[in-house]
């Protein structure tokens, strides 16, 4: 006999397989030429069995974007919290981000092309942006203390640096860009970002 525990887990480990497996058909086809149907297939369930889990295919599809949002929190939270220097760690964390991203094609199409009129994609939006802000505060503040930046609007700086990498997500995970050498790309953008363009 089972216990509530061990269902509980089996549950869980279903629902995740499901995750895993609408990840990459979302990605491939996209959230409109989806159908759950296709996802029940590559599942090797019956549809029924899917909405035991979710109550839709939206709902299927924000919990595959929640999915991709923790991916991305959990590896920048990773470099955030590196006993590194903070100029090491700015590179590291726009590099994390532009690598972890190109992974991420539901969020990052979900980011880009709002391909859906899924409301929850706003407010996922809002909130990306808002941890976004403060892990590169983060950083400022721990490079102003350290004597190694000098900043006198963090939430400026935050805002100004935030904004910039955003704008590099596109063209660095697709297009002409997207087979470029990120490291090369990090260092080259970082230097403008830090330094400037003007002649020293």
């Amino acid at each position: 006999m089972q216990t509530n525990l061990e269902n509980g887990t089996k549950r869980d480990l279903n629902r995740e397989n499901i995750l895993k497996i609408a990840r990459e058909i979302f990605s491939k086809y996209g959230y409109k030429k989806t159908t759950l149907d296709d996802i029940a297939n590559a599942v090797r369930k019956g549809k029924s069995s899917l909405y035991y889990y979710f109550a839709s295919k939206e709902d299927l599809f924000q919990a595959v974007i929640m999915k991709e949002v923790e991916i991305l929190a959990h590896e920048l939270e990773i470099v955030i919290n590196r006993n590194t220097d903070p100029v090491d760690k700015l590179r590291d964390y726009v590099l994390t981000k532009l690598t972890t991203f190109r992974s991420l094609a539901n969020f990052y199409h979900a980011i880009e092309n709002d391909i859906t009129a899924i409301e929850f994609i706003e407010e996922v939006k809002r909130r990306y942006e808002q941890d976004e802000i403060r892990m590169i505060k983060r950083i400022l503040i721990e490079g102003v203390r350290k004597n190694e930046f000098e900043i006198y609007d963090f939430n400026l700086a935050a805002i100004g640096i935030t904004t910039a990498i955003k704008g590099l997500e596109m063209p660095l995970s697709a297009g002409n860009y997207g087979a470029v050498n990120l490291e090369r790309s990090v260092d080259t953008i970082l230097k403008i970002i830090c330094y400037g363009i003007m002649k020293r």
